[in-house]
């Protein structure tokens, strides 16, 4: 009686420790994707950030309109 018990105490814990690991692989994916679209971002700001400015160093007017 009491190895029945046992067994079904750790099958019971080893659904719960699945179900946990699969949240948790799930978390992950989501945090992955998360970070993916920070980095692209911030990628395409870097990228933006150099062509502003490169228009600006190609402008000659607008430094001597500021003047």
């Amino acid at each position: 009686m009491n190895v029945n018990i046992i067994i079904s105490t750790l099958q019971r814990k080893v659904s719960e420790l699945t179900l946990s690991n699969i949240m948790l692989e799930a978390k992950i994916l989501d945090l992955q994707t998360q970070l993916n679209s920070i980095q692209d971002q911030s990628s395409e700001n870097a990228i933006n950030g150099n062509e502003d400015q490169t228009k600006e160093l190609d402008n000659p007017e607008r430094d001597s309109i500021d003047k």
